[in-house]
């Protein structure tokens, strides 16, 4: 087989081929089927050819070795345009004069699965090129793109950025994150973790779409919980009973510094209360190793109210354990009685705060469900973030989240495709 054998263009053909393999490349000479010339912005016939410059676009590697098709492209005068335009030429890329569009498919599939730096460097391109290529294809999906139906989803936010600009507060440095839960995929990707974030999203779906979501997990931010009960009257709102955990052992650790600070402790005796211990605290008592057992058992002597509060945090871990809701109510009651007899304010605060919403705790006893899934989709979005290095960009960060984690890949579309969501 010989080179032109490898070189594949609608409407041209290989006229020449020049081998230049001790530098590492291949030049193919190719020149139009047609004499006809069309306008490369409107697509109308050019009035006669009044010049030509010389143009090289790299082609796809043939035998290992670079390869790039070389012609020359005519000019004429557009009777649309009503000036001097070059003509459309078929095979080149249209967001950049120097690649051949079968090459900017290959860098187009490749950063779909690694790092734009690593693509840049493998295939010997401009990594702002590659950038460039990567953000106007995800634009170009993002057009064409419309949210697959849906009916169970969890919510969550993610950390984007350290900085923000004059006006913004904390929650504008994130960005809030949506995945269905049966198709486990992203299908969205809001600014900030504000209500009008998950408004929005809402507004996209319209009433109908939003009337068909049964369950919503999240965690126990506010406003994702206001926004959902306006747009989803029929939808469960579920707390996620990993966050729920979690914000009962940030309420103990304030305990533990209650302690600290409260009670005429010893240097020694505060140490037992320090460092390691919050996290040994927070651990379940079934997986601790026998240095925290013993730790624990010591800093229960330093304050018998550490083992008061050993007892609530077991019960809270086995909240969820019920096959019932009664059963359920009946624990969570009983946590009221000791929390209160007790009488740290932080524990005190977060049980009122959860009674205040426990529609969404009891919700999942009939829907057990959780945004398990989307703290799984986090930790990939967090190594996305390690991968390149942080965005600037933030619309090319949730670009890339939905191209990763979603449907924003040539597979991906073909599968909304199939599923008629297309418009």
């Amino acid at each position: 087989m010989s080179i032109a054998d490898f070189v594949n263009l609608e409407g041209f053909k290989v006229k020449e081929t020049f081998k230049h393999l001790d530098q590492g490349y291949v030049l193919v000479a190719v020149e139009p089927l047609s004499d006809q010339l069309l306008c490369r912005r409107c697509g109308e016939c050019l009035e006669g050819a009044v010049g030509r410059h010389r143009i090289r676009a790299k082609y796809l590697p043939i035998f290992n070795y670079e390869s790039y098709v070389v012609c020359w492209r005519r000019k004429g005068h557009c009777p649309q345009c009503k000036k001097i335009r070059s003509e459309d030429l078929g095979f080149l890329s249209e967001d950049s004069p120097h690649l051949t569009k079968a090459f900017e498919s290959t860098i187009e599939e490749l950063t779909e699965i690694a790092a734009v730096s690593r693509v840049a460097d493998y295939t010997g391109e401009d990594k702002s090129t590659v950038w460039r290529l990567d953000f106007r294809r995800l634009l170009r999906f993002r057009s064409r793109y419309k949210i697959p139906p849906l009916t169970h989803i969890s919510v969550d936010e993610v950390y984007a950025r350290k900085k923000h600009k004059e006006g913004e507060t904390r929650n504008d440095r994130f960005v809030t994150v949506i995945t269905d839960m049966k198709s486990r995929k992203v299908v969205w990707v809001a600014d900030s973790r504000r209500r009008e974030a998950l408004d929005e999203f809402y507004q996209i779906l319209g009433k109908a779409r939003c009337d068909a979501i049964k369950v919503v997990a999240q965690d126990q931010h506010e406003d994702y919980r206001a926004s959902t009960r306006e747009h989803c009257p029929n939808a469960k709102i579920v707390y996620d009973k990993f966050h729920v955990i979690k914000s009962f052992n940030d309420a103990m650790n304030e305990a533990r510094k209650f302690i600290l600070k409260a009670f005429d402790l010893k240097k020694q005796e505060k140490k037992k209360l320090m460092g390691k211990f919050k996290y040994v605290l927070s651990k379940s008592a079934a997986k601790r190793s026998d240095w925290e057992k013993q730790s624990l058992a010591e800093a229960a002597k330093v304050n018998e109210l550490i083992t008061n509060l050993e007892i609530i945090k077991e019960s809270v871990l086995n909240l969820f354990d019920h096959e019932n809701l009664n059963d359920a109510e009946k624990h969570f009651d009983q946590l009221q009685v000791w929390i209160h007899e007790l009488g740290f304010p932080s524990l005190k605060s977060w049980y009122n705060r959860l009674a205040s919403r426990w529609d969404c705790i009891a919700a999942y006893y009939s829907s057990p469900t959780t945004s398990a899934l989307s703290e799984g989709v986090n930790n990939v979005i967090k190594t996305l973030k390690r991968r390149a290095y942080g965005y600037r960009n933030m619309e090319y960060f949730k670009l890339k989240i939905m191209q990763i984690c979603g449907y924003l890949t040539t597979d991906g579309m073909k599968q909304l495709n199939d599923l008629g969501s297309l418009t």
